[in-house]
């Protein structure tokens, strides 16, 4: 992707591939499912809202480490009931055979 232009204080005119256009947009705007181009009228003026995007994959960046921290407690404390475990086992009554 490259910077062609400023076209107004805060906006810019870019050159981007169909696969980069393709994975701002998050989903297949320049090629079909076959890897195939498109026809350019759906693309000319197309407008992606990439920050809405963007603060959503930030998002969930961070729930995926919460639920990291979450599995490895979990797993923790698994670790811990399987050595309680055998502590608290019934005992096995061991069965006597009748005297004749």
């Amino acid at each position: 992707m490259k910077i062609i232009a400023k076209s107004g204080p805060r906006n810019y005119i870019l050159e981007a591939s169909s696969e980069e256009i393709d994975k701002l947009a998050g989903n297949l705007i320049c090629k079909d499912k076959y890897g195939q181009e498109g026809e350019l009228i759906y693309v000319v003026g197309a407008k992606f809202n990439i920050l809405k995007a963007f603060d959503q994959i930030h998002r969930n960046d961070q729930r995926k480490r919460e639920i990291e921290t979450l599995r490895a407690t979990l797993n923790a404390m698994l670790v811990g009931l399987d050595m309680i475990g055998p502590l608290i086992e019934e005992t096995k009554v061991e069965e006597t055979e009748p005297a004749a």
